[in-house]
């Protein structure tokens, strides 16, 4: 198993263990490696971790475990393509299933538009990658991502002020029961 995270400061102690990754930001920084992370390593299980933004009242607060990914600001609509899907790609817009959708974007979010009547439930910078380069190797991949604001106005904010340490000692309670 290898932990993946974007930033250090999400996982205050945890980024010392031998297994755990630090990514940097964004879908460019996530796939590179991923792909990088499961060659070397073959691991049996890909887990990330992190921060993310709730946009749907469902999910305001705590761990939760995301089943579904999209790629929230894939557009190629002008061209006659549906928003999130990557042109000429038969896998569908999203990867996984529907219960608790994460929207991975590279920016961090301060207006959720149209993704909540689109089923996302909170919003990332980094997980939909992770799941597709874990799908295109046939890896296991759970992520588990910690509310750190509301991806409204106040979110730079909300999570420049939160507890971190809480988050990582949630996660590392629910991963010791895997």
């Amino acid at each position: 198993m290898i932990i993946l995270t974007a930033l250090k400061e999400e996982i205050p102690t945890l980024h010392k263990e031998d297994n755990v990754f630090v990514m940097g930001l964004g879908k460019v920084n996530a796939a590179m490696y991923a792909t990088k992370l499961i060659l070397e390593h073959t691991p049996d299980l890909v887990i990330n971790f992190g921060t993310a933004g709730s946009i749907s009242d469902d999910f305001t607060h705590g761990l939760v475990e995301c089943t579904g990914f999209i790629q929230r600001d894939m557009d190629c609509s002008p061209l006659g393509f549906c928003k999130h899907t990557t042109p000429y790609e038969d896998d569908g817009h999203m990867i996984g299933t529907p219960e608790i959708v994460c929207g991975t974007g590279d920016s961090f979010l301060t207006d959720a538009g149209e993704l909540p009547s689109l089923g996302v439930h909170i919003v990332d910078m980094e997980a939909y990658a992770i799941a597709k380069v874990c799908r295109h190797f046939n890896v296991p991949f759970r992520c588990f991502k910690y509310i750190s604001d509301k991806a409204d106005e106040s979110a730079g904010d909300d999570w420049s002020t939160f507890a971190h340490s809480k988050a990582e000692k949630l996660f590392i309670e629910r991963i010791n029961t895997l």
